[in-house]
């Protein structure tokens, strides 16, 4: 299955890179690993995200604490958002 950001997402994700990379190149390296990881494990087994309404499921990336929000749609992972998991949930639940 293949993974597709939204423009939404990409600009997240962008967000927290930036953020790892004025405070380390390693920091903001590992992160991207970790992002790319995460993405590879979900064309895999899109399906182990923890559901968060019908549409939409999230997956907790590891050593970051950022949640990739996704849609299965077809043959598409669509990622519609990576967020910090201590963001309030107001700000982001517009992607369920």
């Amino acid at each position: 299955m293949k993974v597709l950001f939204t423009d939404a997402a990409r600009a997240e994700s962008l967000e927290a890179f930036s953020y790892y990379q004025e405070r380390s190149a390693k920091a903001s390296a590992h992160f991207l690993q970790c992002l790319e990881a995460a993405t590879s494990w979900l064309s895999r087994y899109p399906t182990t995200g923890k559901p968060l309404s019908r549409r939409t499921r999230r997956y907790l990336m590891r050593t970051f604490p950022y949640l990739i929000i996704y849609r299965i749609l077809e043959e598409t992972v669509w990622v519609v958002g990576v967020v910090h998991e201590k963001r309030d949930p107001r700000n982001w639940r517009s992607l369920l």
